[in-house]
């Protein structure tokens, strides 16, 4: 009985771990994202964008990486959420063909 306690208990960590990851992830890598594309986006309709105007997109992005990516590549995005490793580039891109075709996303 006190091992399998044990191990609920180890596997509960595990899970509770991961999603703090995830978490860390998608609250640093969305601000970042969504400045990014404020950037990219300056004066492309007419009317200046904030980076609210990003939240679902970035939202939606952050999520795919944090399904995605590996725990070494999650804790290195947590490490430091500014890189651009090589890994995340690729992400990046399934995520954007993924995330904009989402009905959620709206123009």
């Amino acid at each position: 009985m006190s091992i399998f306690r044990s191990g609920l208990s180890l596997v509960f960590l595990l899970i509770m771990s991961n999603q703090s990851f995830a978490q860390a992830i998608s609250k640093d890598y969305q601000k970042n994202c969504a400045r990014e594309q404020v950037a990219e986006h300056q004066g492309v309709k007419g009317k200046a964008l904030a980076e609210e105007d990003f939240t679902a997109y970035c939202g939606c992005q952050a999520e795919f990486i944090s399904k995605n990516a590996s725990n070494r590549q999650v804790n290195e995005l947590v490490m430091n959420p500014k890189a651009k490793p090589e890994w995340l580039k690729n992400i990046e891109i399934k995520a954007m063909k993924a995330c904009i075709t989402d009905p959620k996303m709206t123009t």
